[in-house]
């Protein structure tokens, strides 16, 4: 049995931006809702949808998360936190979505989103 239903943001309105899924452009969440980037390709985010969160919690850097999955197509997407013990990492019921896999809406084009991040530098010291 196929999804009901898909949250899908308004994309006539050149003021909205919003991160998708890369095979089947299912939208995930908005750019304001996002908080930052983090752990080299990804972003976090507050507010997530069309996404299924794997109910196994795993342990990483001292914090309880799971996998996300886009609703549609089924492609592991980053990982919820269930329990965030450094909050500065990500509150918890917060979302990491792994660039790489996401394609994010300028407002006029869907753009490949983790080419968006700038170049890292090789640091020698």
């Amino acid at each position: 049995m196929g999804r009901l239903f898909l949250v899908e943001f308004d994309q006539t309105n050149p003021e909205v931006n919003f991160y998708c899924c890369r095979l089947c452009q299912a939208h995930f969440a908005l750019s304001q809702d996002c908080t930052g980037t983090g752990h080299g390709h990804g972003i976090f985010s507050n507010v997530s949808v069309n996404v299924l969160e794997c109910p196994r919690g795993l342990e990483m850097m001292d914090s309880l998360v799971e996998d996300l999955y886009c609703v549609k197509c089924n492609m592991r997407l980053g990982w919820g936190y269930i329990e965030s013990v450094i909050d500065f990492i990500a509150p918890n019921g917060g979302f990491f979505l792994n660039l790489d896999l996401l394609r994010f809406w300028d407002g006029i084009l869907l753009r490949d989103a983790a080419a968006l991040l700038p170049p890292v530098e090789n640091q020698v010291g």
